[in-house]
């Protein structure tokens, strides 16, 4: 059997196996059909699925307590609140704090409005005494 074959052979056998869990899951089995599908490996199918039952009765659902479940419930409520709140955290913004910010930022216009008055005044000056050394 070449490995292709075999790879596609072991996933056949997984969604089998899946698909037998699922009858399981709700109440129903058909062994005889998933034992016909693999003629070959019928004997290691059959142990494969008897095993899936075994597992399946030992394996009680759990339900918690209602207690439990209240409390879990009221812990995630809980930290979600405390998750927001951490996270909405902002301090409220001051009036001296947003003065000062203007009053930055107006500085800054005044002096970057100064170099480029002084720019613009050296260009146009430094153009006219080349125009004239020119004539």
């Amino acid at each position: 059997m070449r490995v292709a074959e075999m790879i596609m052979e072991h996933e056949d056998l997984i969604e089998l196996l899946a698909a037998h869990a699922d009858q399981l899951n709700s109440g129903a089995t058909h062994d005889t059909e998933y034992l016909q599908m693999y003629p070959s490996q019928r004997q290691e199918l059959f142990s494969l699925l008897r095993l899936a039952e075994r597992v399946k009765d030992a394996l009680a659902p759990v339900k918690p307590a209602p207690a439990y479940k209240r409390k879990l419930g009221l812990d995630l409520t809980d930290m979600a609140h405390q998750r927001v709140s951490r996270d909405m955290l902002v301090a409220p913004p001051s009036p001296r704090r947003e003065l000062i910010i203007g009053a930055a930022i107006g500085s800054a216009m005044a002096v970057a409005g100064g170099i480029a008055y002084l720019l613009r005044t050296h260009i146009q000056t430094r153009s006219q005494r080349v125009g004239q050394v020119q004539t």
